[in-house]
């Protein structure tokens, strides 16, 4: 499954944001309910958007503005950090520019989130990092998915995975 419509003017306002001579790589690292603990360590959020930035990639995060302590590490910790979302008008800031911005993306790494979920619909290769197995939160595009279930495979849970560890999931994939 793909989205295969957007408005005009959220393909646009993506386009702004994005340079054709750059590799960009996503990072959803945050998750919404309060209750299920399912976001990787910092250190290794920041290592690993490292090591694809000496790859010449841009790291990409699609991060609300109200992280902003995360967003305030990210900023003095990885090098050269790209945050699309902020930079646009707040009339723009909904799921279909997030859509958008996903189409512009050469690949992403993603925690078990909603925005997983617009990455997919973009057709948005993405590896995928779940704790706990369910078929009704697996990602609709699973063709263009790699997942890592730490429950399915008897693994260690996602916040106590490394950067290599990470790394070492996604290299032949992304």
């Amino acid at each position: 499954i793909k989205l295969n419509y957007l408005k005009k003017e959220y393909t646009d306002e993506a386009s702004k944001l994005f340079k054709n001579d750059k590799k960009y790589i996503g990072f959803s690292i945050t998750g919404g309910h309060p209750t299920r603990k399912k976001e990787m360590s910092m250190k290794a959020i920041i290592e690993v958007a490292n090591y694809y930035s000496e790859k010449n990639y841009v790291p990409t995060f699609l991060i609300e503005e109200k992280y902003k302590e995360k967003i305030n590490m990210i900023k003095k910790l990885v090098k050269n950090p790209f945050f699309p979302e902020h930079l646009v008008h707040s009339s723009f800031k909904n799921p279909f520019l997030v859509i958008a911005i996903a189409q512009k993306l050469n690949s992403a790494i993603s925690i078990d989130n909603g925005i997983m979920h617009m990455l997919t619909l973009a057709g948005t290769k993405t590896a995928i990092f779940f704790n706990k197995s369910s078929d009704k939160f697996k990602p609709l595009n699973e063709n263009k998915s790699r997942i890592y279930c730490s429950e399915k495979n008897k693994t260690k849970r996602i916040e106590d995975l490394t950067s290599e560890e990470i790394i070492e999931f996604v290299k032949d994939f992304i």
